[in-house]
C-alpha cells in the first residue's frame, strides 16, 4: 500500500483553500493523478480519468470535514497484474496562512503488490510538483513571476550599466508580503513542520504501557 505525503504552505485562508480542494472538479487543474473530471449525479460523485486510462472511472468524495480534511476515493481499476484503488487525501492547518497536506494512497492487489516500490517512487517524483501546481493555481504566483521575468527581459542589455533595476510588478510584492519571504516559490517538504501530523486516533496512547514481555527461563537441572 504505497502512501506518499507532502506539505505546502499557502498564504491564503484555510477556508478558501478547503473550498477549492473540496470541489473534485478542480483536481484536473493541478493534480497529476487526475487527467479530467466532471460531476456525475450527486455533489459527492464525479467521473474522472486516471493517467494511462482511456475510459472514465467513478470518483467519490469519501471524507468531508470542513475546514480540516477532505478526501476522494477512485473506483477499482483492473489490470492483467491486479487491481489498484487510488485515494487522494488533503488536510489543512491554519499555520502561516495555511499548511496543506497533499497525500496519495494506492491500494494494490495481485501481482501489483510486487511493484509497490515503483508506484511509490512515481508518486514521490510527481507529488511535490503537484503541490507546486496547487500553490501556483491558488495564488497566481506563476503569472506574477512570468510578468516579472518579462519586465526584466525587456530591459536586459538595453540600458546603461549604472541604471536602476526594474521594479517588479505590484503582484509580486503582494505575494512576497503574503508569503513572508523575499523570493518566489512555496515551502514544500515532507515534514509538516509542527510535530506529528497524524491524527490523535492514529497515534499510540502514551498512557497505555505495553504488556511486559514474558521471560523465558531455562529448566534447572536436578540431582
Amino acid at each position: 500500500m504505497p502512501q506518499v505525503r507532502v506539505y505546502v504552505s499557502i498564504p491564503i485562508p484555510v477556508e478558501e483553500v478547503f473550498a477549492f480542494l473540496a470541489d473534485g472538479c478542480n483536481l484536473a487543474a493541478w493534480h497529476s493523478g487526475v487527467m479530467s473530471v466532471r460531476p456525475d449525479g450527486p455533489q459527492e460523485t464525479y467521473r474522472y480519468r486516471f493517467p494511462g486510462r482511456r475510459r472514465e472511472h467513478r470518483l467519490v468524495r469519501t471524507v468531508y470535514e470542513p475546514p480540516v480534511r477532505v478526501g476522494f476515493t477512485g473506483q477499482r481499476m483492473w489490470t492483467p497484474l491486479g487491481t489498484q484503488v487510488p485515494r487522494f487525501d488533503f488536510r489543512l492547518w491554519p499555520r502561516d496562512g495555511g499548511r496543506v497536506e497533499v497525500g496519495v494512497t494506492s491500494y494494490l492487489s495481485g501481482a501489483l503488490l510486487l511493484l509497490w516500490p515503483v508506484v511509490a517512487c512515481g508518486w514521490r517524483r510527481d507529488l511535490p510538483a503537484d503541490a507546486q501546481a496547487l500553490y501556483e493555481t491558488l495564488t497566481g504566483a506563476r503569472g506574477a513571476e512570468e510578468e516579472a521575468v518579462a519586465v526584466v527581459r525587456e530591459t536586459a542589455g538595453g540600458g546603461p550599466a549604472d541604471s536602476a533595476a526594474p521594479e517588479p510588478p505590484a503582484g509580486v510584492h503582494a505575494l512576497r508580503a503574503a508569503a513572508g519571504t523575499g523570493g518566489f516559490g512555496p515551502d514544500i517538504s515532507t515534514d509538516p513542520g509542527f510535530g506529528p501530523a497524524d491524527p490523535a486516533w492514529n497515534r499510540p496512547d502514551p498512557a497505555r504501557l505495553p504488556w511486559p514481555a514474558r521471560r523465558f527461563r531455562l529448566p534447572v537441572p536436578r540431582g
